[in-house]
């Protein structure tokens, strides 16, 4: 498993961080920062842009606005990933076996107080140090995320790839689309066939940005630290320098006038990097604003010559999970504003051609994300940095990597990669789908998956028959494919883009494989045929809350109940301090219940054992914990309607007089989500504790719920937290306006139940007949609509005539004269 630290960059990478193996002193994981375009076996970068050339008439007819026709479009396909380039391995590779043969280097002992063993592992009959590099492979799971010519309008970006999972394996591949608008299309068809010369090179920027969030389990080694700090002194201290860091357009430049004088402003050159940020967060921990406390240094000396070489080690670790809560709670992404200038002569200012790539930016192979600072932090928000590292266990390791992408193209890849289609011939009617796998070749022995993908379907005005078929063998996992075929259009002129997929997997040393897996009628433009589109239930198990100084190991019997009799359906998993993680992966013969059973038994060190119950989870991550007393825990459902809800905070209060312990502990949620809560307790404590909710509604009404008693490991309903929107129409049309001047209505609604009010008087007449009045109801039912009328005759010196409030039900009141 990898371990959290130390940890040591290489010379010229300085995007790539390189860890080291728990337990294998030859092994190292390579983990880069900056996501780039992934590279096929081949070379050429795994993209394509297919720019449409449309008929102005068809444009005309297909646009909902009228006075914009749309007579180009674009659409951008990208896969990335966090790949080692060959001559990146290489470098590393070579640069461990230099720093290796040096035992009295930091990185190396290091290791060797922490890990217990040797720093460095020689090849048989040479002095040279062995190397294995890898990637992390302990990712449980994250997303990655695409934003592309945001804040521009629909006539740059049109629709792209919402959060997408990335393979979790390997290179940690993920696939993106963009349609691209009329205006959008044009930048990135000349971005694409132009690129920029400069050094001999071709270098390609691509406005947009690839944000990764992994999360997975690291080891912690022979070392225990505490990091704390107080969030309402850590935005104090950061509003000192709100001006240093505010935000700017990106891809604008600006022009201003004084007398005599012009001044012409480069308003791409954003507030902070991340490095800034890293500048910042150290002069925190210098002046303790932010506190790491190294609680147990293991078997390092205290006062030793090493402890300071482990403290810069430890603090230099903790950088990146400290900056994964400082940056999104008080800084925001600053790569492209939303405003909109206009030059000296009057013209609309438009984005850079060169999409804000310096000139020192070029020679990456991508660029940092820059932030700005928020301005408007809610402090009650904002989660206190609050974490801990126990001596040799696991711990969350969660990573950001993240970058604005740039490729190098020469002339034959852009004319590869780029494909002009005009709609009116039939080039347009081309479908291409990019096909990949998700699997662990190596550590599931796969020989090979083949992907087998069809299409046929009769055209209906000529009644031809487009149909092609193709096959697709994967070895590692690390190949992407396309397909492409000549689509159909049906009796209404529409396009029939669905196809077929036929999966099929093999093992190695057995001839025995699972059934065929058949995926009929999809449309997917990306296709990643995972575990679960191959039809099998996949568990990884994680050694979660457990004392390993009372329990030797935990064995977690799996069994997936709905075939009996195979012999993959079955598999024990032993979980040790020093192997902390397991899998299974069992093929579901043609069953579409992804539920399986497990139990756990306890092997304690003492010789005894202890069985757990059966239960039954579908979850792809299943954590452990042992049995032992003393813990509460307790699970909150919260869901909730963000159209009507800006925020909801759960609070749980534990109290047990007898022991003197009273602790308190909330959670924030801007979003559907579950908290798992738990606490470890003193032997013979209370199990019972009390939470309550409180909830901040998008018109400002606050709400809590009054405190409800629970026990530890109740069944606690879900929390559902959403307001109905109710709405009343008023309707004056049917009135004789010759008759009338004006009605005044008076509508008002309550629930004085949940200290809910709202009233207004509306003015109908000729001018304005019809006014809707809205309402948020506590209940979809919701209580009437209350509304009073005073009729206004048209007759000059007329008295008004009054009408006594009353309840409606409906959502519709029409307006009829009053009886004489």
């Amino acid at each position: 498993m990898l371990m959290l630290f130390p940890t040591v960059k290489v010379p010229g990478l300085d995007d790539i961080e390189i860890f080291r193996d728990h337990e294998k002193s030859d092994t190292f994981y390579a983990l880069r920062g900056r996501p780039k375009i992934a590279i096929d076996t081949d070379g050429n970068p795994q993209m394509s842009f297919n720019f449409f050339s449309r008929n102005a008439d068809i444009a005309y007819a297909s646009s909902a606005n009228k006075e914009l026709v749309e007579t180009q479009l674009g659409q951008l396909l990208l896969t990335v990933d966090l790949s080692v380039t060959e001559e990146e391995h290489n470098k590393i590779t070579e640069y461990l076996s230099s720093l290796l043969a040096k035992p009295a280097s930091r990185f190396v002992r290091l290791y060797g107080l922490l890990a217990k063993r040797p720093g460095v592992m020689l090849t048989p009959g040479s002095n040279k140090p062995v190397i294995k590099l890898g990637t992390p492979n302990t990712w449980k799971e994250g997303t990655a995320k695409l934003e592309i010519l945001e804040g521009l309008g629909d006539t740059f970006k049109k629709s792209s790839s919402a959060e997408v999972k990335p393979s979790l394996i390997g290179s940690n591949s993920a696939s993106f689309y963009a349609t691209l608008g009329i205006e959008g299309s044009q930048i990135y068809y000349d971005a694409l066939t132009q690129g920029y010369s400069g050094d001999g090179e071709e270098l390609t920027p691509l406005q947009a940005i690839v944000r990764y969030d992994l999360s997975g389990f690291a080891f912690v080694p022979n070392i225990e630290a505490k990091v704390w700090a107080n969030s309402t002194q850590m935005y104090s201290y950061m509003e000192t320098f709100s001006e240093d860091y505010r935000k700017e357009n990106r891809g604008y430049t600006k022009t201003t006038h004084s007398p005599g004088k012009t001044v012409r402003i480069d308003a791409r050159s954003v507030t902070a990097s991340k490095y800034d940020i890293a500048s910042l967060i150290e002069e925190m921990i210098d002046k303790k604003v932010i506190n790491i406390e190294i609680t147990d240094f293991g078997d390092v000396a205290a006062n030793s010559a090493d402890i300071k070489e482990l403290e810069s080690s430890l603090r230099s670790s903790l950088m990146d999970t400290i900056m994964s809560t400082i940056i999104p709670n008080f800084f925001e992404s600053a790569f492209i504003g939303k405003e909109e200038g206009t030059a000296a002569d009057g013209t609309p200012l438009k984005p850079n051609p060169e999409m804000g790539v310096t000139d020192a930016e070029r020679t990456k192979p991508t660029v940092d994300t820059y932030y700005s600072f928020k301005n408007n932090v809610d402090k009650k928000q904002v989660n206190e940095l609050n974490f801990s590292f126990k001596k040799n266990g696991t711990v969350e390791f969660r990573r950001f990597p993240n970058a604005t992408l740039s490729t190098q193209l020469t002339k034959e890849q852009r004319e590869k990669l780029i494909k002009h289609i005009d709609v009116s011939s039939p080039e347009v009617q081309i479908l291409t789908v990019q096909i990949g796998v998700n699997a662990d070749f190596k550590t599931d022995n796969i020989h090979s998956i083949i992907v087998n993908i069809s299409y046929s379907q009769r055209d209906f005005k000529s009644g031809v028959v487009r149909e092609s078929t193709k096959s697709f063998m994967y070895k590692t996992g690390e190949e992407i494919n396309t397909f492409r075929v000549t689509m159909a259009r049906n009796e209404k002129g529409e396009l029939i883009d669905f196809y077929n997929v036929v999966a099929k997997i093999s093992y190695i040393g057995t001839a025995d494989s699972p059934p065929e897996i058949k995926l009929d009628k999809i449309s997917d433009r990306s296709l990643v045929i995972s575990y679960d589109k191959l039809g099998f239930v996949t568990v990884n198990c994680i050694a979660n809350d457990i004392d390993w100084t009372v329990i030797r190991e935990a064995v977690v019997s799996l069994e997936y109940p709905h075939v009996p009799g195979k012999p993959d359906t079955k598999k024990d998993i032993r979980l040790t301090q020093q192997a902390p993680t397991g899998n299974w992966r069992c093929y579901m013969y043609g069953n579409s219940n992804k539920t399986y059973k497990y139990s756990v038994r306890y092997n304690h060190i003492d010789g005894s054992e202890t069985q757990g119950p059966e239960k039954t989870d579908s979850r792809d991550t299943l954590m452990v914990d042992d049995l032992l007393t003393g813990r509460v825990k307790a699970s909150f459902d919260v869901i909730l309607n963000t159209d009507t809800v800006k925020a909801a905070k759960v609070e749980v209060l534990y109290e047990d007089p007898a022991f003197h312990i009273k602790e308190e502990h909330a959670h924030w949620f801007k979003d559907t989500e579950t908290w798992e809560w738990v606490i470890r307790l003193t032997e013979g404590a209370s199990e019972k504790f009390k939470y309550r909710y409180f909830v901040e509604y998008i018109d400002g009404l606050l709400y809590t719920s009054p405190w409800t008693e629970a026990n530890s490991d109740e069944d606690i309903n879900p929390i559902n937290l959403r307001r109905h929107k109710k709405k009343l129409t008023i309707d004056g049309s049917s009135l004789n306006w010759t008759q009338w001047a004006a009605v005044l209505v008076t509508i008002t609604y309550s629930e004085p139940e949940k200290d809910y009010f709202i009233s207004e008087t509306v003015k109908i007449d000729s001018e304005q007949k019809k006014y809707d009045f809205n309402a948020l109801a506590f209940t979809a039912a919701g209580l009437p609509f209350k509304y009073a009328l005073q009729f206004e005759k048209a007759a000059e010196g007329s008295d008004s005539v009054l009408v006594e409030e009353k309840d409606i039900t409906s959502g519709y009141l029409l307006l009829k004269a009053p009886q004489a």
